[in-house]
């Protein structure tokens, strides 16, 4: 079974999941925590699932006011929409993979949880992510650390997970200045993830 063929199966329970886990209320403690500025950017949320962390970034900074939705499941997408539609003036929506989205496109802002660990090659992904964001643009990561729990997690998934150091080397082979390295203070999250805000840097003319 595809993997959006998997995530259509939880479009109906993912958000209550995620919010009975604790992943709502930590991603929106990440954008209160970590400030960058949104107003008229232009913000991509790839692998949106059912829409929570743009919905996090939305309840913590505001109306945004262009928003690009990304992801292989159509019924994922299509909660995404309903639940987002109202928090944004431009909405955007694409049932793709990240690998399959326009070269042309690029944004200001972009958005990624939990979507590095299904890339078949994490590095390619960076990559991919980078070649979205426009100069001086932010990337807001969401990934898998080690933890024991995650062996119970890839069972169903078959994800990946990465170590900070890791993660850093990654990031920096990619291009990306490494800005914030945040940690979930406390419950699941704190437990199987971890967040980064880096940007792709000003090209010296």
């Amino acid at each position: 079974m595809s993997l959006a063929a998997q995530y259509d199966k939880f479009s109906n329970t993912w958000a209550s999941m995620l919010e009975r886990h604790g992943f709502s209320r930590a991603y929106l403690g990440l954008f209160d925590r970590v400030r960058f500025n949104v107003r008229n950017k232009s913000v991509c949320d790839v692998g949106t699932g059912s829409g929570d962390f743009a919905l996090a970034l939305a309840n913590s900074r505001g109306r945004l006011q262009s928003l690009t939705l990304v992801d292989p499941s159509l019924s994922m997408l299509d909660v995404a929409v309903n639940r987002l539609s109202p928090m944004c003036d431009d909405l955007s929506a694409y049932p793709c993979r990240l690998e399959d989205l326009p070269e042309h496109q690029t944004f200001d802002v972009v958005l990624a949880a939990h979507v590095l660990e299904h890339c078949l090659d994490p590095q390619d992904g960076l990559a991919s992510l980078f070649r979205l964001l426009k100069p001086g643009g932010i990337l807001v990561l969401s990934v898998s650390k080690p933890h024991i729990c995650q062996w119970l997690i890839w069972l169903r998934w078959r994800h990946q997970w990465f170590g900070d150091a890791q993660m850093k080397a990654m990031l920096s082979s990619a291009g990306f200045a490494v800005s914030c390295c945040y940690a979930y203070p406390e419950g699941i999250p704190e437990r199987v993830s971890r967040a980064y805000v880096v940007q792709r840097p000003i090209e010296s003319l």
